[in-house]
């Protein structure tokens, strides 16, 4: 088995990965996690994901017991979070507003949604553990790929 080293990704080594909510570009994914920077247009919504331990089926993505993080790098984020992906949906739950320099940590065992409330396209540096080995994630396909 080969020996692990530290390495350094160049931002010309990443694709970006269009989706429907924004665009990332990973820079690791790993066995300990990933790491990326999204961007999103003014008043563009994420879907609801949900890093909880069981999958219910709700929201649109489920990474199962994971922990993520977001630094403001520009822009500002309104994140709703909860255990009901439909009260989400409709911003019916509680909310924290990030700004540019704030970091955010989404502990496990809730649903998120993130929706860019500024006036400027915005961008946040993402990272996100990864799930227990074995955990069968799903998440929403790509719309496609730029190299």
């Amino acid at each position: 088995m080969e020996e692990s080293k530290p390495n350094v990704t160049r931002v010309e080594e990443v694709k970006t990965e269009v989706y429907k909510d924004g665009m990332l570009t990973k820079y690791v994914s790993n066995d300990a996690w990933d790491l990326g920077l999204y961007f999103m247009e003014p008043r563009l919504t994420t879907i609801v994901f949900s890093t909880e331990s069981d999958d219910d089926g709700t929201a649109d993505e489920w990474y199962g017991k994971a922990f993520e993080f977001y630094y403001i790098v520009q822009g500002e984020f309104t994140v709703w979070y909860g255990k009901d992906a439909d009260k989400l949906r409709k911003r019916e739950s509680e909310k924290l507003v990030l700004r540019e320099g704030d970091v955010a940590s989404y502990l496990p065992e809730w649903k998120y949604m993130v929706q860019n409330t500024g006036s400027i396209p915005g961008v946040f540096f993402w990272g996100k553990t990864a799930p227990p080995k074995g955990t069968g994630v799903r998440e929403i396909e790509m719309v496609r790929l730029i190299d």
